[in-house]
């Protein structure tokens, strides 16, 4: 990686620029419905999903794939060639650019579509870290530009022409969603984490009703959060908050389930459910609820859904939705940062002046379509995510973008 100094790249001018409320949008603004989730069905109903066209993708398995994945990078691949038809452009996609928050998740997926694709690209990874000096990392091999200021972004755009890439009609924009351009990272993602615990409170309070501690739960989540637990939880939070749920039920306790990771006895999550279905099995089970979440749990599991614990994630959705433009206008900043899931203003101005240029905009998010979109039978009244109006916030780039050849 090279290191790429603060003067050379962001101005302090821009660095201590105090963040704004540029005031409300929704992702669709910007994106349409060319939105996908973890089940790789698009919004665009025009796109055929994983379900329909997975053996034209190439994709051999019944096993939806995460973001991680080589799979995952066909789909998209696939997913961006079958939009560009859409738009009724003959130019062929050469290009990529990529915008997420996290090196591993979204780096990869990056790496592997460029592998797939064999196109030309750049990949930009922020997390913002206001309290630290400005600092950029680049792979200049990869492409791969790390930063801990959003607002570095129009820096990214600069540098990239200067790689010589084009941004225009051949260049697709993948952009993830959570904690990228909603609830930035170092910036707002606090509010995300807030809404899908209480989302995870909600389905305990309504699985367990008074037998919920809430303390415990709290507890032993944070611990098993961890990333020395990943070969259990599989950094799926589904089944972490399953896990927690049987332990707060009682079925196994919570000492019985370190003792068997640290003598390495339980070795990954299919395990623990046949752990929990001969618990339940051998003795009395008060809550027919409980029995229910595991029975749905299973089966998910079984057919290899990333997703089983669906009856969080529907609460999940609705927590999400109350938290985004729940706040008036004229509320600060600072509380707007601290109540509110909002949208990134500099990946709003870098999506706009792309589409300008030309280029193709999806957002690529590994979120669950249960945690992203109504259920008819639970939240029909509520909008899907990428429709939920909620206030921009952030450090304007337009400027900068304006000046970039």
């Amino acid at each position: 990686m090279t290191n790429v100094s603060t003067t050379d790249v962001l101005s302090a001018e821009r660095v201590q620029t105090v963040l704004k409320n540029f005031g409300r949008a929704s992702l669709a603004d910007y994106f349409g419905d060319l939105v996908i989730y973890r089940n790789l069905e698009p919004l665009d109903r025009r796109l055929p999903g994983l379900k329909a066209a997975g053996y034209r993708m190439d994709i051999n398995t019944d096993r939806i794939p995460r973001k991680q994945d080589p799979d995952y990078a066909k789909a998209a691949v696939w997913f961006a060639k079958q939009a560009q038809k859409l738009r009724k452009n003959s130019t062929p996609l050469s290009e990529l650019l990529f915008v997420g928050d996290t090196l591993y998740n979204d780096g990869q997926a990056y790496s592997h579509m460029r592998q797939v694709a064999e196109w030309a690209g750049a990949c930009f990874i922020g997390s913002e870290k206001l309290d630290e000096p400005f600092v950029s990392d680049v792979d200049e091999d990869e492409n791969v530009f790390c930063t801990n200021r959003w607002a570095a972004l129009a820096d990214w755009a600069a540098w990239m022409r200067g790689r010589g890439l084009h941004l225009d009609a051949r260049t697709a924009v993948i952009v993830d969603i959570d904690k990228t351009l909603l609830g930035a990272k170092g910036r707002n993602d606090q509010v995300i984490n807030q809404a899908r615990l209480e989302g995870i409170f909600r389905t305990m309070d309504s699985v367990l009703g008074d037998n919920f501690n809430r303390a415990d739960f709290e507890r032993q989540y944070a611990e098993l959060n961890r990333s020395r637990y990943h070969f259990l939880t599989e950094d799926n939070q589904d089944y972490l908050a399953y896990i927690c749920l049987v332990l707060n039920a009682g079925l196994i306790d919570y000492a019985e389930i370190l003792q068997e990771v640290g003598n390495g006895s339980l070795e990954n999550f299919e395990q623990f459910l046949r752990w929990v279905n001969t618990r339940m099995m051998s003795g009395p089970l008060n809550s027919e609820s409980l029995r229910q979440v595991h029975e749905a749990v299973v089966c998910a599991v079984q057919m290899g859904d990333p997703t089983p614990f669906k009856r969080f994630r529907r609460q999940e959705f609705i927590t999400t939705v109350e938290r985004m433009g729940n706040l008036p206008d004229s509320t600060p900043v600072e509380t707007l940062l601290a109540q509110e899931i909002t949208l990134t203003n500099e990946v709003c101005e870098l999506s706009e002046w792309l589409q300008a240029r030309g280029c193709l905009l999806l957002c690529l998010s590994d979120k669950p379509d249960e945690a992203s979109t109504p259920d008819p039978r639970v939240s029909a009244e509520l909008p899907p995510v990428h429709k939920a109006s909620t206030h921009r916030v952030g450090i304007s780039i337009a400027e900068q973008l304006k000046a970039v050849e």
